[in-house]
């Protein structure tokens, strides 16, 4: 979808033609690429999942305690997919991915 996105930014404002930016993205990019992404976001689901998962159990027994989980369970989800993001980019940029 961000391939498709920067199509759509670079061929409609930038003037870029359709054939110019599909041999650049082409040439920018390989098989590594794609399983980085697949591994980021198999990591990213399972976090997600531990995240609802822990705060589902700590949740109390009242419809409001439900509602401060769940809130609870996304900011959660939200830090452990940014904290993972950074460690697996610095981890990746070390070894040369």
């Amino acid at each position: 979808m961000g391939i498709i996105g920067g199509a759509v930014v670079s061929i409609g404002m930038l003037d870029i033609s359709a054939v110019e930016y599909y041999n650049q993205t082409k040439s920018s990019l390989n098989l590594a690429h794609f399983g980085v992404g697949v591994f980021k976001s198999a990591v990213f689901g399972v976090l997600v999942s531990v995240a609802g998962c822990l705060r589902g159990m700590q949740c109390g027994r009242s419809s409001s305690a439900v509602g401060d989980a769940a809130t609870s369970a996304v900011v959660t989800g939200i830090i452990f997919i940014i904290v993972s993001d950074a460690v697996m980019t610095v981890i990746f940029t070390i070894i040369g991915i």
